[in-house]
């Protein structure tokens, strides 16, 4: 039996992280910050499914 994918992917160019890796560490910091921010942000069960994705439990 195969196994099912889950999770995700995704691709990102290589100018790209060539960009990201001259930001300053400040940048980068205030740029995780807000994530975080956002993602706290969001209800309790968003949460959950987001880590069961990650998880590759769905």
């Amino acid at each position: 039996m195969v196994k099912e994918n889950k999770g995700f992917s995704y691709y990102v160019e290589k100018d790209q992280i060539e960009r990201y890796r001259y930001w300053p560490a400040q940048r980068k910091l205030k740029w995780l910050f807000y994530g975080n921010k956002l993602r706290k942000s969001l209800p309790a069960h968003i949460i959950a499914r987001q880590q069961a994705f990650r998880k590759g439990k769905i």
